[in-house]
């Protein structure tokens, strides 16, 4: 059996010991290069995200010996642990008490606050073996990572308010709801509360991640989210026109993402400029205050403007494939979704979702759906393995990584399962690109995002009752696509599992291995 001869997740179960939460924590900080080796620690829903000063420093072999890690990945300035939505948020919270127990004051919240141009001044970089292969894909990795490192602070508080807004409009379209009841009028006012703060949090995460003083970069979202501002600059109207569907609270100018990304960057530029200009007493007083001065100046009246036509045409371009080349914009996107996930990267991506929110002339997520299938698909392909595979702890991880596919979270199943058996992550291609080609045909979207599968339909419902339906064929279709071809070209082939292996390889440029 393949199974038994590859470097399944089960057979790591067999040679590797098993690790408290604390103890896993603490191995894999030895394992990254020892705690003075930690700049910041982050986490999204399945990865521990490593800011490290060497990164000649990790000992890649160690990580992967470790049962629990299902995979790592090496971008530019990041390392990241795949360890899967179950240990992900433990593990984090164990890696910071570790360090702030053991003085790594990089890590501490009162540290990050007062040194935070000391940590970023010197930006992470990779080492200097990945320095010589840069290039575009490199320089395109790099930009994915910093949209990244901005939002995925942020997401949870994405997710909650498009499941509030999906809430709230599902629930005003029915006859549930009594007029003026209290109870709803409450749950409007969390709503519009969780949208109109996403501005604030973007400064503050912008000009830390460009090593600036992050409570500035709060006052820069607070002002870049004034209602007057759009009238201050002649921004275009705040009225929000969708793309044939019902009319959702969005951000207008004040949620646009890209201006506060550039105003931080310009504004953490000025800032460490200062400080390098004047001593460090009067630095401490007039850096923040100079900063925020000529660098909020700056960002009203020249990078707004720039930023906000940019952004128009990002989404303009986007809209035009969207409405008349749905379905191979569709195909593509659903059946390359997967293999950007590997690379870490779809977190980046998630930026032009927040662009098309945001815009006023779109205001709707038509790319969700797209990788939603993409997501579907895996977890069809992983039923597939389930039902063929002989190897008893193949066929839990299978069934387990599978359910949390359906779920929305794809790395268990296919970086566990799918892409170390090589057949069951090409039919999850094919079956994500047939899928997506379907919904991208049929115009499905959705109103927020950071969800996908089942729990996605709270963002699908309130467009309408073919909205739903169309959704609902395209992830048949795409896990059945997926389920069938992986039984048609069997799972368990050795050949073909290094063929593909390769093919992901070249494409993220070495970064993945299995």
């Amino acid at each position: 059996m393949l199974s038994d001869k590859i470097d399944l997740p089960s057979s790591r179960h067999r040679r590797a010991k098993d690790h408290s939460t604390e103890e896993l924590a603490r191995r894999l900080i030895d394992l990254s290069g020892g705690p003075d080796n930690m700049v910041e620690v982050i986490h999204c829903t399945t990865r521990i995200r490593l800011k490290l000063k060497n990164y000649d420093q990790i000992d890649e072999a160690g990580l992967r010996q470790i049962k629990e890690v299902q995979n790592i990945n090496k971008l530019p300035g990041q390392l990241q642990i795949i360890v899967g939505p179950e240990l992900v948020y433990k593990l984090h919270r164990k890696i910071n008490l570790w360090l702030q127990q053991h003085e790594q004051t990089a890590l501490k919240p009162s540290i990050l606050e007062s040194k935070e141009s000391e940590l970023q001044a010197e930006p992470s970089m990779p080492s200097p073996d990945q320095d010589q292969r840069s290039g575009i894909m490199q320089r395109i990795i790099q930009v994915a990572t910093i949209f990244s490192d901005i939002l995925i602070p942020i997401l949870p508080l994405f997710i909650a308010a498009g499941i509030l807004l999906g809430l709230v409009t599902i629930l005003q379209s029915s006859d549930w709801v009594t007029e003026g009841a209290v109870w709803f009028r409450l749950l409007q006012l969390l709503t519009s509360s969780a949208f109109q703060i996403i501005s604030v949090l973007f400064g503050y995460h912008a000009v830390r991640r460009f090593g600036g003083t992050p409570a500035i970069g709060a006052v820069l979202g607070i002002a870049m989210s004034q209602p007057d501002l759009a009238i201050l600059i002649g921004s275009y109207d705040t009225t929000v026109q969708n793309i044939d569907t019902m009319v959702t609270p969005q951000f207008s100018y004040q949620g646009a993402m890209m201006p506060i990304i550039l105003a931080a960057l310009i504004m953490a530029w000025i800032e460490k400029g200062i400080r390098r200009i004047l001593p460090a007493s009067a630095s401490t007083l007039l850096a923040p205050a100079i900063s925020l001065i000529i660098g909020g100046t700056l960002a009203i009246l020249l990078i707004s403007p720039v930023a906000i036509w940019l952004g128009e045409w990002i989404g303009q371009e986007l809209e035009y494939l969207f409405i008349y080349g749905g379905t191979f914009f569709g195909f593509i996107l659903g059946g390359i979704y997967s293999t950007i996930v590997l690379t870490g990267l779809h977190q980046g991506i998630q930026a032009l979702e927040v662009a098309l929110i945001a815009d006023p002339r779109v205001g709707v997520n038509f790319l969700l759906p797209i990788w939603s299938m993409a997501n579907m698909a895996q977890g069809g392909a992983g039923l597939a393995v389930y039902l063929t595979t002989r190897n008893n702890e193949l066929r839990k991880v299978a069934l387990s990584g599978s359910i949390t596919a359906f779920l929305g979270i794809t790395e268990p199943i296919a970086l566990g399962v799918n892409l170390k058996l090589g057949r069951p992550f090409l039919s999850a291609a094919i079956g994500g690109a047939v899928g997506g080609a379907y919904v991208g045909f049929h115009h499905v979207i959705a109103s927020s995002f950071g969800l996908t599968g089942i729990p996605m339909l709270v963002y699908i419902i309130p467009f309408g009752e073919m909205n739903f339906i169309h959704y609902m064929i395209g992830f048949l279709l795409s896990a059945g696509i997926a389920f069938m071809t992986t039984l048609l070209l069997g799972a368990e082939k050795p050949a073909f599992r290094y063929h593909i292996s390769n093919i992901v390889r070249k494409f993220t440029g070495g970064r993945y291995e299995n």
